[in-house]
This record gives structure tokens, sequence and C-alpha cells, in this order.
């Protein structure tokens, strides 16, 4: 395996790491919030690599990425409605096809539409279908016309102008999938495939990042001034701080995956939750949610730490079939290199 591909899966492990303390971790969920999304895009245009034929490039991301999605969207909806089930079975109160029908309609119908409708343990989902939506579009702007530099900024700064105009004047829209969410999405998308050209380990820039990521903390403590950030709500926060802070944050976590990467044992357990990123980006929040449920687990760090090893624990074991690993990761390809070859991709 390629010191490349090493390091970028400690940062997605890093990535990983932030998604569930922001999710959990209350007095850092704010700071968290302002990068760590941004950086899952911002990896993902990283390892984009130029694809010619549309529709072998749909497919593939269809399978890496929509099926899971719906797989997971099928589970996790069946287990919230299990209790309801077996209850109805064993009191035997079941209700005819056309009353069913009529009552699960509108649930059936915002779990399909997704995007923000979807909270809780379906929260995350709306990042997989905007992933999937970016990757074709970028794909599809970059054949065309990647070629000519000022032409893909001049792209690239208008979508971040729809993005900021969705903010302050159509917010309360709701769209399927959170496709709007895609304009914000792309530039870090671009962002993260020019990053290619240089791996951000300058010194000078890393200290740069640090600095201003620190005095937006200052800023959003002690002045009137706050700093928001939710791609999911379409909340972005104040113009072109947004990009600058998110920026700070991914270069700082590149760095730490650059450091941490050749440490034995923190360097493997990272590359391993990187390789696990989206199985805990889904199971995460069902998991943390249910250990809120009793006392024991109250305590924030537990239910980061027990989220993210009962999340490893499951991809470990579905990595060991051929059908678990085509419904919940999107693996169509042979067992046999699953476990001797890791490609990093997002």
């Amino acid at each position: 395996m390629s010191k490349r591909i090493e390091w970028i899966d400690c940062w997605k492990g890093l990535a990983i790491i932030t998604v569930v303390l922001g999710h959990i971790v209350d007095p850092l969920s704010k700071y968290i919030f302002w990068f760590h999304m941004p950086l899952f895009f911002f990896i993902s245009g990283y390892l984009y690599s130029k694809k010619t034929d549309y529709s072998a490039f749909f497919k593939k991301k269809f399978f890496h990425l929509i099926v899971p999605y719906f797989s997971f969207l099928f589970l996790f909806t069946l287990v919230q409605y299990l209790p309801l089930i077996i209850d109805s079975w064993q009191q035997n109160k079941f209700l005819p096809i056309d009353k069913i029908i009529i009552s699960t309609f509108p649930i059936i119908w915002k779990q399909l539409y997704g995007g923000a409708n979807l909270v809780l343990c379906f929260g995350v989902f709306w990042f997989v279908t905007c992933l999937f939506f970016t990757q074709q579009l970028y794909n599809l702007i970059y054949i065309k016309f990647g070629s000519k530099n000022w032409l893909m900024i001049t792209i690239m700064v208008c979508c971040y102008c729809l993005a900021m105009i969705n903010f302050y004047l159509i917010k309360s829209v709701v769209f399927p999938w959170n496709i709007n969410v895609v304009v914000m999405a792309l530039p870090f998308y671009w962002l993260g495939h020019m990053a290619t050209k240089s791996l951000l380990i300058n010194s000078k820039i890393i200290i740069l990042g640090i600095i201003i990521f620190l005095a937006a903390i200052a800023v959003d403590v002690v002045s009137p001034v706050h700093f928001y950030f939710n791609m999911k709500n379409t909340t972005y926060g104040v113009l072109f701080f947004n990009l600058i802070i998110a920026l700070s944050g991914i270069i700082i976590t590149q760095k730490l995956a650059v450091l941490l990467h050749n440490k034995t044992h923190i360097g493997n357990a990272l590359r391993e939750l990187g390789n696990a990123s989206m199985l805990i980006m889904y199971l995460h929040q069902a998991i943390q949610i249910n250990m809120k449920r009793y006392p024991i687990f109250t305590y924030q760090g537990i239910r980061v730490i027990g989220a993210l090893i009962i999340s490893y624990i499951i991809y470990k074991i579905i990595i060991n079939y051929s059908i678990m690993r085509r419904l919940f990761l999107g693996d169509f390809s042979k067992y046999e290199v699953v476990e001797t070859i890791h490609n990093s991709k997002v």
C-alpha cells in the first residue's frame, strides 16, 4: 500500500472521528461542524480522477453509495417499526392493506424524500445522496471545462454564490435528497481535487490554518459575531469566512493525518477507522442514541468510543459476507481483494 493511500486512510479516520464527536460532544460540536462535512467532500475531491465513461462512473458510484443508502434506510425503518409489528402480530390486530398503505404513506414518502427531512438515526443520510450528485456533477463539469482553469474557478464561485442565495433567501425550502447542498459541496470537492497538486504540508500554511481556526473560536466566544456552519440545514454562516474557517480545519486535520500515519498503533487505528468510515457514518447515530437511554452511558466520551468501536466491529463482520458487503458497503468486488487491498475511496 502506498504512503499516499495510508495517510489518506488516516485522514478519513480523523474525519469520521470528527463526525462522531460533532454529533455527541456538545461543547465541541459547533466548532467541529465548521469543517467536518466539508472535510469529507474535500477528501473525496482529492481522490477524484477523471472518468470519461459517464455510464460506468454513474453505475460504479450508484452501487457504492446509493445501494447502501437504501439498504440502511430500509433496515433502520424496519427496526423502528418492528416493535409495533410484533405487538400487532401477538395481539392478532392486523389492519387491512388499504389502511396500512394510507397510514404509512406519509412516513414512506418522508423517508424516500430524504435530505433534511431525516433526523436522529437517519440524520446523516443526506450526506450520501449529496456526495453522489456532487461526484456526478463535478465529473461532468471537469470533463467539459477542466482544462480551462479560470472557467472552473468561475463555475465554483457561481456555485458558492448559489449556496449563499439558498441560505439567505430560500433556506426554508427542503429539497429532496439535499440536492441543493451540492452547490456548497462542489467548491470543497474542487478544492480537494486541486490539492492533489500540493499536499498542503507547508509549515507556514499549517500555522496560518491553526491561527485562523483559533482566532475564529475566540471571535465566536467573546464577540457579538458568531460563526455557524451546518451543510445539512443549509446554515452557512458568515459570507467568505465560512470557506476560510472550513479550509483551516481541513488543513489542520490533513497535517495530523500525515504526522500520525507513521505512528504504528495510532496510525493503524486511524487507517482501520478510515476504511470503515462510511459504515461508521451510517451507524454511529443509531448506536449512540440507543446508548444514551441508559444512565451508565450518559457520559459523552463513553458514547463516542462506543459508537466507533461497535460500528467498527459490525464493519469487520460485514466484510466477511459477500451479500452484506454489497448491501451495506456497496462493494461488488471479489472478496479476496477486500482483506488484502483497501482502496481509499469516498
